[in-house]
């Protein structure tokens, strides 16, 4: 017999035994619901930063070096050039054309969605283009390189597109006193969030029939399932909670788009006119450049310069992780507390020492410390970065600012790893790239000695 309970529950009721079935989803959504805006913009950090750790850091690179190519190098062509690469550089090609185009896109698509006020419609789109190809990964297997490189593209690009909304949206979700704080916040959001999965990931293919798991290929697929669907969950609460902000007045998305090829080019000039923020973002460029090669070539370099195992390698990683959770925090209240511009310099000073220390390292234990020392300085001197510059927008123009502050970011996902390979090349001693990173932390520390701080914040 099937009644209706006096509560939100439902009850079924055959002869003497009653089950209750709670609406599961719909108690998630309001839990979504009583978040703050604050908390619900820090949740997309903890949401998207899986797609960094599991796919981009952790997992997809040894799957594809060992089971996608094999170890065979693979013959290709490039506008009538035949090019022989093996895994390391083919990855490599991969995360510098995203980055590339992801330069290219941001702009444009953040003049687009000022114009028209959708840049949550936007965030969308490049969520799901990110989540779809995450969740596509499940389907490759051996011999698919070219699927995996393109997947990997198209997943660079939308979780990278989205931040240029999702920083935007810094602005409308937060106060302008409050944001280098929440700034830090979704950043250890990021760490903690996307640690926990890389954990379970990690235990789900060396324990794999604890999951239910006949073997960790199986679960492997799953892995990449569970970062499209922890992706997908933890974008929710900022679709409902975080408002969208001003809109430049355009009503049809075609509009839109036009309207932010048009106005590209003038928002170049307005950046140009505004010396401060174009100092800003030089500065940025140049000192995240260090940050960024440090972040994608550490691994790399722990693996050939010294030799280390996949456990000492990946351990090191979820210590970032877990470091980078507290460090991000500590470091948005000491920007409170002191100042940003100020601990812009103790984050560039704390990676002056982490480049040489890198280039004394020589055992296990050096490269435990390393990694601990970048969780507690990445963290947060990339979002006080964020948060400082959200304060020096005119108002609504925060995504076409944010669209030129990408460009920052995924520039110096170019050129730093090609300094960086270059000089290796050419000396053959890689301690001797990891030195070169100095000239980006002291050149950027320079000019950003030249930026005054926005007004009113210290």
């Amino acid at each position: 017999m099937l009644n209706k309970a006096t509560t939100c529950s439902q009850s079924l009721s055959l002869k003497d035994k009653t089950f209750y079935v709670r609406p599961v989803k719909g108690e998630i959504l309001k839990s979504f619901f009583r978040l703050s805006r604050e908390n619900a913009w820090c949740l997309y950090d903890w949401g998207n930063s899986a797609f960094v750790t599991t796919i981009v850091a952790a997992v997809l690179p040894v799957y594809f070096a060992e089971t996608i190519c094999a170890g065979s190098t693979v013959n290709w062509s490039l506008l009538g050039m035949n090019i022989s690469s093996n895994a390391m550089s083919l990855w490599g090609y991969a995360m510098a054309a995203a980055a590339f185009l992801v330069a290219l896109m941001g702009p444009v698509l953040g003049a687009a969605a000022d114009a028209g006020g959708r840049r949550k419609q936007f965030l969308g789109v490049m969520t799901g283009t990110g989540v779809f190809a995450a969740a596509l990964l499940s389907l490759t297997g051996p011999g698919d390189i070219w699927q995996v490189l393109g997947l990997l593209v198209v997943g660079q690009i939308g979780f990278a597109g989205a931040n240029v909304f999702y920083n935007s949206l810094l602005v409308s979700a937060v106060v302008p006193g409050r944001r280098e704080l929440i700034s830090s916040r979704g950043y250890a959001f990021g760490y903690l969030g996307g640690g926990i999965l890389l954990a379970v990931n990690l235990l789900m293919i060396r324990k794999p029939s604890i999951f239910g798991f006949s073997d960790p290929s199986v679960a492997l697929r799953y892995v990449f399932l569970s970062v499209a669907v922890w992706w997908s969950l933890f974008s929710i609460p900022l679709f409902i909670k975080v408002p969208e902000g001003i809109s430049g007045g355009e009503r049809t998305l075609a509009g839109s788009i036009h309207k932010g090829f048009s106005s590209l080019i003038s928002t170049f000039h307005h950046i140009r006119g505004r010396k401060n923020i174009f100092r800003f973002l030089l500065a940025f460029l140049l000192y995240n450049d260090g940050v960024q090669t440090v972040i994608m070539m550490a691994t790399v370099y722990g693996k050939t310069e010294l030799g280390l195992n996949s456990g000492d390698l990946i351990g090191a990683l979820l210590l970032t992780q877990a470091v980078g959770v507290p460090g991000s925090l500590i470091y948005g209240w000491l920007a409170k507390r002191f100042g940003s511009k100020k601990m812009l310099y103790a984050g560039i000073a704390g990676y002056i020492v982490i480049i040489f220390y890198a280039f004394w390292m020589k055992k296990a234990i050096d490269f435990w410390i390393l990694a601990g020392m970048v969780g507690l300085f990445m963290g947060g001197l990339q979002a006080v970065s964020r948060g400082f510059f959200s304060r020096m927008i005119p108002a609504g123009m925060n995504a076409k600012y944010f669209g030129f502050f990408s460009i920052s970011q995924r520039f110096a996902s170019i050129l730093g790893p090609l300094m960086f390979a270059l000089i290796n090349d050419i000396t053959g001693n890689s301690r001797l790239s990891i030195l070169s990173l100095l000239v980006l932390f002291v050149s950027g520390a320079l000019v950003l000695k030249t930026v005054k701080s926005p007004e009113g914040t210290e």
